[in-house]
């Protein structure tokens, strides 16, 4: 796929909706359900597919888009919890907040990656057989670190 097509997939998620996930043209992704779709420059996707042939990369990319899909709403539950774990304990300014949802985030990008990972794990192991694990060290870093440290803020 040249920088400048886009690819669309469409696939029904386990609540009966159906998703529709474009890669391209260009820097984009969108992901949504029918005409409510956002974009959103695919920074996860490029980080951990950094070094994969572009259909590898593609059907990964394509399955992580899904798996936020899917996951929506895990994501959205967390969410609220978590900001009903802020409001209790008094964390509601505006910086506790904005870290809550920078959290929460954190968290569905770990959700999709981990439906990514168990979607066909054997594919995954081969797409990365001689490619450096420093950038999904990175990731798993980055999210972890983020989503563990507002549960301490939020709790301590």
């Amino acid at each position: 796929m040249s920088a400048d097509e886009a690819k669309t997939v469409q696939k029904r998620v386990w609540f009966g909706m159906n998703a529709t996930m474009t890669i391209g043209p260009g820097f984009i992704h969108k992901a949504g359900f029918g005409l409510i779709s956002l974009p959103h420059p695919p920074v996860i996707n490029w980080l951990l597919r950094q070094g994969l042939n572009e259909d590898d990369r593609d059907i990964l990319s394509f399955t992580h888009e899904f798996g936020h899909l899917q996951t929506m709403p895990l994501a959205l539950f967390y969410t609220v919890v978590m900001l009903a774990l802020a409001s209790i304990t008094r964390h509601t300014d505006g910086i506790e907040i904005a870290l809550v949802l920078i959290s929460t985030h954190a968290a569905w990008e770990i959700m999709a990656e981990i439906f990514t990972i168990s979607s066909d794990i054997h594919f995954y192991r081969k797409c990365y057989e001689e490619i450096t694990v420093i950038p999904r060290v990175i990731f798993w870093t980055v999210t972890g670190v983020l989503t563990v440290a507002v549960w301490a803020i939020i709790l301590l």
